[in-house]
Order: structure tokens, then sequence, then C-alpha cells
């Protein structure tokens, strides 16, 4: 999926391959460490979530500038044993790429290719305090279905939000 955002600048979303893109799984670890701290994925889990799991970005290609692509948004998805389920566990964007949709399109991406696969249950967490994810999740038809008390630590709880084969998925 390929999308334009200003002249010269080219955004794609790419499934990372944890053979070959070292370098956006090392900024990914680095970004989600600033962002996330002690919640981020880790520099000794983005190869198996990669491996195992899928970790999808949005890149910026800076190829016509003979530069590397460069982070945009990440997103990563553990496969769950129930059938049918997934669960998306880091959601962000680069500080310098916010509201400009990205994190959107990375979730519609995302949500697309689970349901081509026939994962119809998509869970994710996010913070009782970020309201503006929760916002962009209910848009995309996910529901906070419990909240989750202590769950990173105490006092840090977050919402269970659940997206269901039920909801339709409405990509703009």
């Amino acid at each position: 999926m390929k999308f334009e955002r200003r002249a010269k600048k080219m955004f794609f979303v790419k499934e990372i391959n944890a053979k070959e893109d070292l370098k956006l799984m090392d900024d990914i670890v680095r970004h989600e460490n600033e962002v996330f701290g002690d919640a981020s994925v880790g520099r000794w889990n983005i190869k198996p979530f990669a491996k195992y799991g899928k970790v999808f970005v949005v890149v910026k290609s800076n190829m016509a500038e003979g530069k590397e692509e460069e982070l945009v948004s990440a997103v990563e998805v553990l496969p769950s044993f129930e059938p049918g389920t997934a669960y998306i566990y880091g959601v962000s964007t680069v500080p310098m790429y916010e509201r400009q949709g990205h994190m959107k399109r990375l979730l519609e991406y995302t949500m697309e290719y689970l349901c081509k696969i026939g994962i119809t249950n998509i869970e994710l967490t996010v913070s009782v305090e970020n309201v503006r994810a929760q916002e962009i999740y209910g848009k995309l038809g996910f529901e906070a279905v419990e909240e989750l008390e202590n769950e990173y630590g105490e006092n840090v709880n977050r919402y269970l939000m659940r997206y269901t084969g039920k909801n339709t998925l409405i990509i703009k």
C-alpha cells in the first residue's frame, strides 16, 4: 500500500523481515524506548515479533536522495491461541509524523491483512488517559470491553479494546 503526502515524499506500508530489516528493527526499538519506556517491545523481543508474529511499519522512502527508509509508524501483532484472534502489542508514530494519519492508515492496513487471513477478533490495550488513541480505535470499530487494573504496574490501568468481524471495517 503506497500513499503520498506532499510532493516528492513517498510513504508506504511494509512488513518487517526479521533477517533483512535490522536497521528498521533497531529504529523501532529506539523509538519505542522513548515513547513506551519499560513497556517497549525491546531489543530482545522485536526479532521474535517479526519472525513469529507480524511487524508492520509505515516508512518514508528516501531512495531518490540516496538515503535509507525512515521509520514513521510501527505496529506489532501477536497471534493468539484462540482461533481467529490476534493481539496488537504496540502502536506508535515518530513524533515528527504524528497527526498526519499514518497510524490510522497503518492500523487499517493491519486490520485488513488480519481479516484476509481469517483473523476477525483483534484486541489491543490502551492507556485510560490516551483519549486520542481511544477515539482512533473507536472509529476503526474497536470497542472498550474491560478496564484492566494495574496492567503494566501499580496504578497503570488500561482499556482492553476489541474489534470483531461483526464490527464493519471502514477504510477511508
